[in-house]
């Protein structure tokens, strides 16, 4: 009976006079809210030639009439109605601007063509339709992210979070991406969805920022599919925390302290205070370098109609600054290093995004900060307190300045010592591929033609990777500086990890240690398994690159002959338990196989006590 009670008493706690039913009608709602969501996609998914099965259309104007009918009745049960549109603030703006929108469909609806096919109410009973759409659209993408916080407010791991975020991800892209409407089918054929395989690799693959591919993706996906493509690797780049907080941001709304835990330990800001300042700069870092990428890009598309022309280009600027490695171009941009468009934009936007968002935030304070002083204006609101570099700062662009440098000298180098390349790569190429191999993916050179040297270069570029807090992968930079710093430490006899005039803590060599373990073990295990899958043992090399790239979260794949005289990538020519392997790879490379870990085992407990100290040989 205590239980029933409880219930009774955190029900009737509620400001209404009918607790009980208000608590279903939410639910209803939430019913309503996926019928019609589903209904929606299904329906665009499913149409021909732009008509959309009026069934379909049914289920969504019902599910709005549905959700404001329930807000109107809960509203007149409401005690407090004052507060009840702050309270439910989504769902009453939804319902106001669908009543609003079907006012102004029935006054103006006639005016409007009837482009979708006869319906039971020509132009007017589509417009109601679209209408209804719309408004369940944004408010579905409300409650999601609303969710999310909520979820995220309740005390959650943040590594499991982060680890739910991405499989919804990814599970929402495989589903949108088998709609027929995503696939490119050749007219005379009957419109087909994609297979689950290609669209779960594909999803994983985009979500995860990846950039391996089983389709050739400019041929086999239509418009519509490169959207939901670009659309996945966005949000994968940024993170959907970093997405829900941003709307809770612009919305007026405090960000919770949870969710700045969440975020502190994704992203790495400097205090609580900033925690508003860091979202906005991230959102504002990430579309400006996006939109400045995308007009700087325009003339290596001059070729193309206008629409067209800016698709490619801003496709191309949000898959190079989230390192996704996606490409609408015939072979990514081979025999193309030498524009300036792809040498110089598209590796700028690559390094850029891989340099870690808590990164670019603090140079732009620290840099704000100086230009301020100097200028000595009250309009810069001189702040009181000096702004300074961070030690992860100092060590993320000293690493990223001696990876680029020293990988370009090396492939060029190496591809010139090596037989048949007399000639070489010219050096443009080289830049390109070491800004690439980082995290990109996409390539001037065809990487099969590499010499097994320059692969093993590439491997271990790939390996480290970008940096904490950014679009890319790898073990990150920070964690190859802090294993290069104690390596020095080692070697000049010191017994701390220090570096710019400050200490590494103890716990954070411990982690780097346990980070590169762990990645070293997922590119071992699926490496073994690609050798086993496919019974190839003379492309152990090429299997070992393509296991790296996907743990990686790079893209590249080298070349292989297909066994007819054909030449494609390594991931093309995988064989289906092969494809798996590689999604769980990707999957696992972009949440972290560490982050993995801390989210299947929990919050560990604080030990209240020690061991013995005793020393054990190393060597």
């Amino acid at each position: 009976m205590k239980p029933k009670q409880n219930i009774s008493k955190t029900l009737l706690s509620k400001p209404t006079l009918h607790p009980e039913r208000a608590v279903w009608l939410r639910r209803t709602d939430a019913v309503a809210q996926l019928a019609g969501t589903s209904a929606l996609i299904i329906g665009h998914g499913l149409r021909r030639s732009g008509i959309i099965p009026w069934e379909f259309g049914v289920v969504t104007l019902l599910a709005m009439l549905i959700i404001s009918v329930s807000v109107v009745v809960r509203f007149r049960w409401s005690l407090s109605k004052a507060s009840f549109p702050r309270r439910h603030f989504g769902t009453v703006v939804a319902a106001c601007v669908w009543v609003v929108g079907l006012i102004l469909i029935t006054i103006l609806g006639p005016i409007f063509p009837d482009t979708n096919g006869p319906g039971p109410g020509g132009p007017r009973w589509w417009g109601y339709v679209h209408v209804s759409e719309f408004v369940l659209v944004l408010y579905s993408i409300s409650g999601a992210i609303a969710g999310l916080r909520k979820f995220a407010s309740g005390g959650a791991n943040p590594a499991l979070l982060l680890v739910t975020s991405f499989l919804i991800l990814i599970t929402l892209g495989t589903a949108a991406l088998m709609l027929p409407i995503c696939r490119n089918v050749p007219l005379g054929e009957p419109q087909t969805g994609a297979t689950f395989l290609s669209a779960l690799f594909t999803a994983t693959s985009a979500s995860c920022v990846t950039g391996l591919v089983v389709v050739d993706t400019p041929t086999y996906w239509s418009h519509v599919g490169h959207i939901v493509i670009m659309c996945l690797f966005q949000i994968g780049g940024l993170g959907i925390m970093t997405f829900g907080a941003f709307f809770a941001v612009i919305a007026g709304r405090n960000v919770r302290l949870s969710e700045f835990a969440t975020l502190r330990d994704l992203l790495s800001p400097e205090g609580v205070g900033n925690v508003r300042q860091l979202i906005l700069a991230i959102l504002g870092f990430t579309f400006l370098a996006e939109l400045i990428g995308m007009v700087l890009l325009l003339p290596l598309f001059g070729d193309l109609p206008m629409g067209q022309r800016l698709f490619m280009s801003l496709f191309h600027a949000i898959s190079a600054f989230c390192n996704a490695g996606f490409s609408l171009t015939e072979n990514s941009f081979v025999g193309m290093g030498h524009l300036w468009s792809v040498s110089g934009v598209i590796a700028g936007l690559v390094i850029i995004g891989g340099l870690g968002f808590g990164v670019l935030y603090n140079v732009s304070s620290v840099l704000w900060t100086r230009a301020s002083t100097v200028l000595n204006r009250q309009a810069f609101h001189v702040p009181h307190q000096r702004r300074r570099l961070r030690l992860e700062t100092k060590l993320v662009l000293t690493s990223t300045v001696v990876l680029l440098l020293g990988g370009t000298l090396t492939i060029y180098l190496l591809e010139r010592t090596g037989p048949n390349h007399e000639a070489g790569i010219p050096i443009v190429d080289a830049w390109f591929q070491s800004v690439t191999f980082r995290t990109a993916g996409f390539n001037t050179v065809d990487l099969g033609q590499q010499q097994p040297s320059t692969k093993l270069i590439a491997i271990f570029l790939m390996v480290i990777g970008a940096s904490p807090g950014s679009t890319g992968g790898g073990i990150k930079t920070i964690v190859f500086a802090v294993g290069a710093v104690g390596l020095l430490t080692v070697i000049r006899g010191r017994r701390k990890v220090e570096a710019f005039g400050r200490t590494i803590s103890e716990t954070t060599v411990n982690r780097a240690l346990a980070i590169v373990f762990a990645f070293m073990f997922t590119v071992m295990l699926t490496t073994i398994l690609l050798v086993i899958f496919e019974g190839r043992p003379e492309l152990f090399l090429d299997h070992l690159f393509e296991a790296v790239s996907a743990v990686g979260t790079v893209g590249v794949s080298s070349t292989v002959s297909n066994g007819l005289g054909e030449v494609t990538s390594v991931t093309f020519s995988l064989t289906t338990p092969s494809r798996y392997v590689i999604i769980l790879a990707m999957f696992l490379g972009r949440v972290g196989p560490l982050t993995l870990l801390l989210a299947l085992a929990g919050d560990g407990q604080k030990s209240r006590y020690d061991y013995p100290t005793e020393r054990v040989t190393l060597g």
